[in-house]
């Protein structure tokens, strides 16, 4: 969505030799069987069930830390509870807590992890129904427009809403750039059960091995400047 990875993609090929061919772009409900049918034979996805399922399984090979995205609060532009004054993430989300400002509960399983954290560091024990909203929506694209009408906060990721997939009237994004609002994309080879073949295990291996190197991760820097980032940020260490 970003472009990021159409800017790395000419990299990988000219470091490694392989011919990069995406087989598909989509949610991890799409990508994952996918990749389990044979369809794809490198996966980069989101760290979380699905992918240590595939590990379990022998579908997938020990996952690697690849790069992270960010997630952002998005809250009404009169902004009552003052979060884009807030020094931390932790902050922010105590500053909502505090004033009682409605809150979106958000169901993607990304936005949930990381506001569970922030709520455990900032002491928010007991996240009261008077102030934290139900998600109601069928579509997780919905999910601005309902915090619209609520006059809600609510954590998103932002390559998302910056690029108008996630839209909501007098909404804005007030506060970003704290690595706790990072999620991790994992890079997931053939495991021992995935039907991939000996010698497209080995180009795998050879552009996974690519992307987590020094070399690979500072192409990833350049790519994402191009791309007008920061959308994807590098591996830590």
């Amino acid at each position: 969505m970003c472009g990021v990875w159409d800017r790395l993609v000419p990299r990988i090929e000219r470091a490694t030799g392989v011919r990069v061919e995406p087989a598909s772009a989509a949610p991890k409900e799409v990508v994952v069987p996918e990749f389990r049918r044979g369809t794809a034979d490198l996966l980069i996805v989101h760290g979380g069930d699905e992918t240590f399922a595939l590990e379990a399984e022998g579908l997938g090979a020990p996952l690697r830390v690849w790069a992270f995205n960010e997630h952002v609060v998005v809250g009404p532009v009169e902004d009552p509870a003052e979060v884009a004054g807030a020094g931390s993430a932790v902050d922010a989300l105590a500053r909502i807590a505090r004033q009682h400002a409605p809150f979106l509960a958000f169901r993607d399983p990304g936005s949930h992890a990381i506001v569970q954290r922030l709520w455990r560091k900032g002491g928010v024990a007991r996240p009261s129904p008077r102030w934290v909203m139900t998600d109601e929506t069928t579509d997780p694209h919905e999910v601005l427009a309902l915090a619209s009408v609520q006059r809600a906060y609510v954590v998103v990721g932002h390559i998302p809403v910056a690029f108008g997939k996630l839209r909501g009237e007098g909404m804005a994004v007030l506060f970003t750039g704290d690595p706790d609002m990072r999620r991790a994309y994992v890079i997931v080879e053939p495991g021992p059960a995935h039907p991939a073949g000996a010698v497209t295990r080995a180009l795998a291996r050879r552009v996974a091995d690519w992307l987590v190197s020094p070399a690979g991760q500072a192409a990833l820097r350049d790519a994402d400047a191009e791309a007008g980032g920061p959308w994807i940020f590098p591996r830590l260490g």
